[in-house]
């Protein structure tokens, strides 16, 4: 049991770390590996952005409510988080559903309004989703119900939902597995069997037939695409997952990639943590990492339960 804690709490802290070394190249077409290292050995504050944002707020209800996710409760606390640092670097769809639910309408029908009634299919509920995990564990049906409860605050489109719902099970899965390193792929192929959104899943497919060629693994994120759209950056974080040896040549990996960078690492680094464990991280990092002790009380919080 405490090699599986060390992983979920890694899965977390692997998030916002994640999302903080990404952060200065988003938007970046491609980002030269030096860049990256000179960035890893800084001295700076590695401060995140609003995919750890609503990812503390998720945990903070999760460990409030003993679990259990009320999706108004969780819309409320996203919109209190917002309003109070809304240049955290949120897009335009949160604070549009925010804005809605204000009026009157549940977070869910004011999600579902977005995009001409689409519902977006962008990262956002993937990118903050690792607390399901600490709270599911092994339990994966409680997994994807929880993650996709929470993503439907926010996204309500089938492939931000099954991102999420991926991202947590996956997370759940590496975390608890006895299974070898070089199993990921096939742990992964039983995640990816469990979708039905198939440009995801397709997408999804082709990255884990890459593993375990490096090389191949970046043509086909780069091919499959590093936009914000769930079908492109949750593949590309996997092929960063299958690319590293640890949590942090897993982030680089990630961030190389260009594009949405700092959700790439996030939900790369929520992988490489469940795989590697928070005493993979180097505490160099830990001590320049963003409300880190936070993050640590909240990860022990939800463990307890």
């Amino acid at each position: 049991m405490r090699r599986t804690e060390d992983r979920l709490r890694g899965a977390l802290l692997g998030l916002a770390l994640g999302d903080a070394v990404g952060a200065p190249f988003e938007g970046w077409p491609r980002v030269g590996g030096a860049e990256v290292d000179a960035w890893l050995d800084d001295g700076a504050r590695l401060r995140w952005t609003d995919d750890t944002h609503m990812a503390l707020a998720l945990a903070q209800v999760l460990d409030a409510d003993d679990g259990a996710l009320d999706e108004e409760r969780l819309g409320d606390a996203f919109a209190a988080a917002f309003a109070e640092q809304p240049w955290r670097g949120y897009g335009a769809g949160p604070p549009q559903v925010f804005a809605l639910a204000r009026r009157g309408l549940t977070y869910r029908e004011a999600a579902a309004s977005l995009f001409g009634g689409s519902g977006s299919f962008g990262n956002g509920a993937a990118m903050r989703v690792a607390p399901v995990a600490l709270v599911a564990r092994s339990d994966l049906e409680r997994a994807a119900e929880l993650a996709a409860a929470q993503a439907r605050v926010t996204h309500t489109h089938p492939e931000g939902v099954e991102g999420a719902v991926f991202v947590a099970t996956a997370a759940a899965v590496l975390a608890t597995s006895d299974a070898p390193v070089d199993s990921m792929p096939q742990l992964l192929r039983t995640t990816t069997e469990r979708m039905s959104a198939d440009p995801l899943r397709r997408a999804l497919t082709e990255v884990l037939a890459a593993a375990p060629d490096v090389e191949r693994l970046t043509r086909v994120a780069r091919r499959v695409g590093t936009g914000v759209a769930a079908r492109e950056s949750v593949p590309a974080a996997v092929a960063a997952l299958l690319s590293g040896h640890d949590v942090v040549s897993t982030l680089r990996a990630a961030v190389v990639l260009g594009g949405d960078t700092d959700t790439i690492a996030a939900m790369a680094g929520t992988l490489a943590g469940a795989v590697h464990g928070a005493s993979d991280i180097p505490r160099r990092l830990l001590d320049r990492l963003e409300a880190a002790e936070q993050l640590e009380a909240l990860a022990s919080a939800l463990l307890e339960r």
